[in-house]
């Protein structure tokens, strides 16, 4: 599932998200795993592509060591040109949000204890309330 979101970010918003396409270039042997498994190829492929494209211009435009705002400014410079077509276009993923019938027994206890634990307040969890 999240090599299809990583797909369909570069498919619809590459040319908009510059610093989602360094992440990935460099975290490229993340993908690595995934060479050559069956269910994974077009997706490793597509994101393959990518990085292939943007690390090829980045050598292309200058020399190592290489800052991440060259990189940056590297990746928004093709980003513009990046032609859409190449990748292999997958349906579009669809969400949907179903909300608990009782969600409060999990967001109570847990908003209490962030309150907890980053206030600074000391609060004895475990002393029952008084009725005044």
């Amino acid at each position: 599932m999240l090599l299809e979101i990583i797909n369909s970010s570069l498919t619809y918003t590459l040319h908009v998200n510059p610093h989602f396409v360094y992440s990935l270039l460099y975290q490229r042997e993340i993908f690595t795993p995934y060479h050559g498994r069956p269910g994974f190829i077009d997706l490793v492929n597509n994101i393959e592509m990518v990085i292939t494209f943007f690390a090829n211009n980045v050598e292309k435009d200058g020399t190592p060591p290489f800052s991440a705002q060259f990189v940056t400014d590297v990746i928004k410079k093709y980003s513009k040109t990046w032609p859409r077509s190449r990748l292999r276009k997958f349906s579009e993923l669809k969400f949907r949000y179903v909300e608990e019938s009782q969600p409060d027994e999990f967001f109570v206890p847990y908003v209490w204890s962030l309150v907890q634990k980053h206030s600074h307040i000391h609060f004895e969890i475990n002393r029952k309330s008084s009725p005044t």
